[in-house]
This record gives structure tokens, sequence and C-alpha cells, in this order.
């Protein structure tokens, strides 16, 4: 399991991009992008939120495992889900992108994960039973060396993007465009989830 500040930090450095070209660099969307990158590990106790929340992680990590449901599109698609009747019944226009950056921040989480030694179930549950363990051109293995080397990669990367930011420097062709398709399709999903509640 890549360790919490991993996983917020690659993330973080993954999103601010995209958040900056769309104008909603935010506290709350900053914070629903680091809260993404947390929430596939609520299925491991000693996870940073796992500690926080020991009856939902425990019961989690008892009926599906580590790396199972929650490391999945099926767990993505779950949350999406959740997090968009969660903003369409209870919170104010502030969240509008509420699901897009939860699911933005998760979707990162099972990529960093997917390079890891132990991998991701994607396709779970059609596929339940781990592979073998195969060779990949790149891995990291949790709390050793190569995770502490990404992390000050990736950190280095996060301070030149922020700075970037300050600046007033973030131009990055068409990404403006991507993020707006990406937010409309988004929206055209949570409206058919609504109708549907």
């Amino acid at each position: 399991m890549m360790e919490c500040k991993t996983h917020v930090a690659t993330t973080l450095a993954l999103g601010l991009p995209l958040l900056a070209v769309s104008h909603e660099v935010t506290a709350v969307n900053v914070g629903i992008l680091a809260l993404g990158s947390l929430l596939p590990d609520i299925d491991h106790p000693s996870s940073y939120l796992g500690r926080r929340h020991k009856i939902m992680s425990s019961v989690t990590n008892k009926t599906l495992g580590h790396r199972g449901a929650t490391h999945s599109i099926f767990g993505l698609v779950l949350f999406f889900v959740i997090s968009t009747f969660i903003q369409h019944h209870y919170l104010s226009g502030d969240t509008l992108n509420l699901p897009f950056w939860l699911s933005f921040g998760y979707l990162c989480h099972l990529l960093e994960d997917s390079l890891s030694q132990q991998g991701v179930r994607w396709c779970w549950p059609l596929f339940r039973k781990k592979r073998k363990k195969r060779k990949k051109v790149f891995y990291y293995r949790t709390s050793t060396m190569s995770e502490y080397l990404i992390l000050v990669l990736v950190l280095a990367i996060l301070i030149f993007e922020i700075s970037l930011y300050l600046k007033g420097d973030f131009n990055y062709p068409h990404m403006q465009e991507v993020v707006t398709w990406c937010q409309q399709k988004v929206h055209n999903l949570q409206s058919i989830i609504n109708n549907i509640t």
C-alpha cells in the first residue's frame, strides 16, 4: 500500500494543472481531490482513512479484502454515484464538481497502485483471483527507497506547478477544452443519476 503522502502528492501533481486550467483551484476542490486519492485504501485498517474510520475499514476489509472492490472500476463507479447523490441532495453550488474531482483523485490512486509490485485488479469482480506477479517495465515497492524517490520527484513537480500557477503561467494548449469536455460528460452522467434517484 503506497503511503498516503505519496498518493496525495502524486494526485495533486496530476490534478493541479486540470484545476488551474478549469479555474477551479479552491481549498474545497483540492481537499476533494486529496480525499479521492485516499478513498480506495478504506479497505485497509492501517491506511490513513482506515485508522480514522475503523469500523467501516474493518467491515470492508473482512468482506472484500484489500485491493478488491475499492481498487477497481466498480469501486470508482460506486463512489462516483454516491458522491453525485450526496452533491445533488445535500450540497450547494460551491461543490458543483465534487463527483468529478473525487473521481479523478480516486482514478489517480488506482493508476498509482497499478505501478506497484502488487498491482490492481481493475475488473473486479470479474477477475477476483490475483494474477501471478508479472514482470513490469517499471514498478515500485511500498515503503522502500523507490517509493521515497517517487515522492521526492513528485514533490519537486508539485512545487514547480505551484510556482507556475502563482505566476499565472499554466498555458497548456487545448487542456481547457479537454477538461471542459470531461466535465460535461460527468455532468451528463450526474443528470442521469439524479433523474434515477
